[in-house]
């Protein structure tokens, strides 16, 4: 019938049955009662071990063995409440740190889209471009394309089920609901192709998404509203879904809600709150439309590979087909052009995680927290292992009693890593909470400290990649730590138990301990270094000269494109929002820019001069430039340092002019005065500017801080230039929709938003103000990276030699206590107290010497590592590395200090009783 597992008491009664034969049968041979019994115990054997046998073939012994280990554990921490206390907060600092760093790594780095079956995704190219190329050739290889591009390579690549184009970057967009009188919200959109959803294979949480009808010409507007947006702005109102709203003055119907866990297709600083098809960027765009412009590349492409198709055969067909387009619009090109398509190349790369624009700007940065917090989590592990091992010597007579007794080194082993394990993992408990509120933390100075950032869809909250990694690093460091102390758990001589005294293991894992203060000195002289090399470097950063002011100085951010303006439209808009704004009590002066400085965007040209000979080949001829109105210099605090600047006489019929700055007068105007000299981009002749004025050179520019300034030019925004091909005409058009207004207060005035918001609103109330900020947090925004790595690592570095000096003194209170009668003696002997102060501290000391020693080199290698990160530093500057060695020697010196004065107030007396 049913098979039923025996009990022990059967099989303990079935051996006594067989035992009670076997002496029945002896005695009915003549043997007497006493022999037949011991004869029998002979013949059957040990029948206890047959009983453990029979116990242990029905039991998962090692899971019992297990559970008892755990619960002795248990047991003996609860006796040292202190010790399991302290051990386990310290774990958890450590594990919360690397914890918190591994979240950011994973959002950033490995985290795919939430999308269906991203493993079959694929993207065209392999490096990231924001947000527009020129030209129909590319360097390196295509990775941006135009509208025209990706339509053919969409209808001419074999072994794509899906192909889907989106907008490379964000567009602004003015949006606010139809027949309502609320003012106009800036929000972020993308235009994207029809069949986008259903190449990731997104559907609507509410509503539908985009179709491939929605891409044609002629179609209704519509548009697709993500959760987030329609969460936040209208709480998720039903009536949003088929209702009717104006983006940039045009009426769209929101035909969809995407899924709460969509975000687009990038981790973005500032995600899409709007997805518009690519059909109606036209539409929205007007004058600064690109879509229908075969020359300008705006649009990334992924696409989702067919079964059985092969990313090499596809991505080797694209190439051919690139270059049969490429072919076909030869006619527009250069022969310079014409000469590079054999050399155009086109690669496909994973497409799983999206655009990688952020890992790119991020990732260098999380490799070396993630370094930095390993460190961290070094000495964590190296300061508990002391703890430990402090605490297997309390108890080595125990341990050697237990020996005496019969106890197995295995077992004894096996019970100490228990021990270290179980506290590790309560720690890694500890740790989650301490991630999830330092991923936090990270997450507000990394992406939220200043205004105009987006809500970066990246939680704070555990996922079950983070915790898997919390609980493996949990149990290693639990293994790590506990190998030491539970090595030397077995290294006992059962003799001790018997001499009742411990005076022979006072010195016993003197080395261990040692070893380990070491290894947190050397690791923390590391981190101390580190964190003063970046934190001098986002000094250095933040306190250059940048050529013009920030006090007294705010920015706001304007779109003239989302309130429907045209390009002969601007200047009169320009003149009246200088107007209303200076207006306002306390404005001192106002002026618009294409970008202000610092802003993160720049034109580049190609340069020619009057008189001068055409550039070779290689020479490099570009330069950055600007549009601004006139009072732009004064109001930022540039000085003209020869001629004048744009001034209100560089009218739209006044002859075209330009200011420069030193850079541009020295690599263009070598050895001669620039003043009334002329010059033009490439595209236009060596005549279309003549130059009013020299700047002082200012950085204008966010990147490239720790190289020269680079040449860069101002033009009248209301002048315009007249280009032999219309699409050039067309990009300089572009140019005059200006998008920062630079507004200096006087002392002591402030300008708040509701003002700003209000002068705009006078002028038009369909014009949104994007955002407002002070120009000193513009250039604070330009070092959140840097600024976030050098408070991290400098967090890290503090909490680093916080361990060290807890593991300093606890090695320098447990040896000043072991050596008690030593010190005794010594003071019966006439020692003084400073001469056992000197004893302590010397020792203590050596220890710190020896860790700096070893330090010293890992401090230098790591400035070497971080060389490409420094600017104006040098990667081994004397000083920081000096100021660290102090730090640490100091803090050292203070830990040692506690435990030696401590030992110099014990009475002789009372020292020569101990023991």
């Amino acid at each position: 019938m049913f098979w039923r597992r025996r009990s022990e008491a059967d099989f303990s009664e079935e051996l006594k049955a067989h035992l009670q034969l076997e002496i029945d049968r002896l005695l009915a041979e003549g043997r007497d009662e006493d022999q037949a019994y011991r004869s029998a115990r002979r013949n059957l054997g040990n029948l206890q071990g047959a009983n453990e046998r029979f116990y242990e073939a029905n039991r998962l012994v090692w899971l019992e063995q297990f559970w008892n280990d755990v619960r002795h554990a248990i047991r003996r921490l609860r006796k040292a409440p202190v010790f399991a206390i302290s051990t386990v907060l310290t774990i958890a600092l450590g594990i919360g740190a690397t914890t918190s760093i591994f979240t950011l790594v994973h959002a950033v780095v490995f985290r795919s889209l939430a999308v269906r079956n991203p493993n079959e995704l694929y993207r065209a190219g392999k490096k990231t471009h924001c947000c527009e190329w020129g030209g129909i050739t590319q360097s390196e290889e295509f990775s941006i394309f135009s509208t025209d591009l990706y339509r053919y390579l969409r209808d001419h690549t074999n072994g794509f089920s899906e192909l889907a184009g989106f907008q490379a970057g964000e567009a602004f967009l003015g949006v606010k609901r139809h027949d309502t009188r609320e003012p106009a919200k800036s929000e972020a959109g993308e235009f994207v192709s029809g069949n986008y959803f259903a190449m990731f294979g997104v559907n609507a949480f509410a509503g539908r998404t985009l179709i491939p009808g929605d891409y044609k010409d002629g179609a209704s507007p519509v548009a697709v509203m993500s959760y987030r947006t329609w969460q936040v702005n209208y709480g998720l109102d039903p009536a949003v879904i088929g209702g009717i709203f104006n983006i940039n003055l045009k009426p769209f119907t929101i035909v969809g809600i995407t899924p709460p866990s969509f975000f687009g297709d990038s981790l973005r600083q500032v995600p899409p709150d709007f997805f518009i098809p690519i059909a109606d960027e036209p539409l929205v765009q007007g004058d600064s439309s690109i879509s229908r412009r075969p020359d300008a590349h705006w649009l990334d492409l992924i696409g989702r590979l067919q079964p059985g198709a092969r990313a090499s055969e596809v991505e080797a067909h694209m190439r051919v087909v690139l270059h049969q387009w490429m072919q076909s619009h030869a006619g527009d090109m250069s022969a310079n052009e014409r000469a590079e398509i054999p050399k155009q190349m086109l690669y496909l790369s994973p497409g799983g995680a999206g655009i990688t624009s952020m890992r790119e700007q991020y990732e260098h940065w999380l490799n070396i927290l993630m370094t930095v917090s390993s460190f961290v989590l070094l000495i964590v592990c190296a300061n508990v292992a002391n703890l430990m091992l402090v605490r297997g010597m309390e108890q080595r007579q125990q341990t050697s009693l237990s020996m005496a007794l019969g106890a197995r080194s295995m077992r004894l082993v096996r019970q100490a890593l228990t021990e270290c394990v179980l506290l590790s993992l309560l720690g890694g408990l500890g740790g989650v909470a301490v991630a999830f509120g330092g991923t936090r933390l990270i997450l507000h100075y990394a992406f939220n400290e200043l205004p105009g950032f987006g809500s970066i869809p990246i939680s704070a909250a555990p996922s079950i990649p983070v915790l898997l990694f919390a609980f493996a690093v949990s149990l290693i460091t639990g293994i790590v730590f506990g190998i030491a102390p539970a090595w030397m758990a077995t290294r006992v001589d059962p003799i001790e138990a018997l001499r009742g005294a411990n005076r022979s293991t006072k010195r016993a894992g003197s080395l261990p301990r040692k070893v380990f203060v070491i290894l947190q000195a050397a690791l923390a002289l590391v981190l101390l270094s580190a964190s003063g090399l970046l934190t001098a470097t986002l000094r250095k950063l933040e306190n250059q000269d940048f050529g013009f002011q920030v006090e007294r100085r705010m920015v706001l951010s304007i779109d003239p494109l989302l309130a429907g303006y045209r390009a002969e439209q601007l200047t009169g808009l320009y003149r009246r929002l200088r107007a209303s704004l200076g207006g306002i009590p306390g404005v001192s002066s106002v002026a618009l820019a294409l970008y202000s400085p610092q802003s993160g965007d720049n034109w580049n040209e190609g340069i020619r001069v009057d008189g001068h000979p055409a550039p070779g080949p290689n020479e490099d001829i570009l330069s950055t430039w600007d549009r601004v109105t006139p009072g732009f210099f004064e109001t930022i605090g540039n000085p003209i340092l020869r001629g004048r600047p744009i001034t209100e006489a560089d009218t739209a019929t006044s002859r075209r002019v330009a200011v420069i700055n030193q850079a541009f007068a020295k690599r263009f105007f070598k050895g001669e005065d620039p003043i009334g000299k002329h010059f033009g981009r490439f595209a236009f002749g060596p005549r279309e500017f003549e130059v009013a004025g020299i700047a002082k050179d200012a950085r204008i520019l966010p990147y490239e801080l720790e190289k020269p300034i680079k040449p860069f030019f101002f033009a009248a925004e209301s002048q315009s230039s007249v280009f032999p091909k219309a699409e050039d005409t067309f990009s300089d058009l572009r140019s005059h929709f200006l998008h920062n207004i630079v507004v200096l207060m006087k002392p002591g005035a402030v300008l708040t938003e509701a003002a700003a918001r209000h002068a705009v609103a006078a002028v038009d109330p369909d014009l949104p103000l994007n955002l407002m900020l002070s120009m000193d947090e513009q250039v604070a925004g330009v070092f959140v990276q840097q600024r976030l790595i050098a408070r991290l690592t400098s967090l890290f570095g503090v909490l680093a030699l916080l361990l060290a000096s807890i593991g300093l003194y606890g090695v320098t209170s447990y040896n000043a206590g072991s050596r008690t009668m030593e010190i005794g003696v010594r003071m019966a002997l006439g020692a003084n107290r400073g001469n056992v102060l000197t004893l302590i501290l010397r020792g203590a000391f050596a220890l710190i010497g020896i860790g700096l020693l070893v330090g010293l080199p890992l401090a230098v290698s790591a400035g070497w590592v971080l060389g490409n990160q420094l600017y104006g530093i040098n990667p081994h500057d004397p000083m920081v590395i000096g100021i660290a060695i102090a730090t640490l020697g100091f803090s050292g010196f203070v830990a040692a200090l506690v435990p030696a004065l401590r030992a110099t107030s014990v009475s002789p007396i009372q020292a020569l009783r101990t023991e």
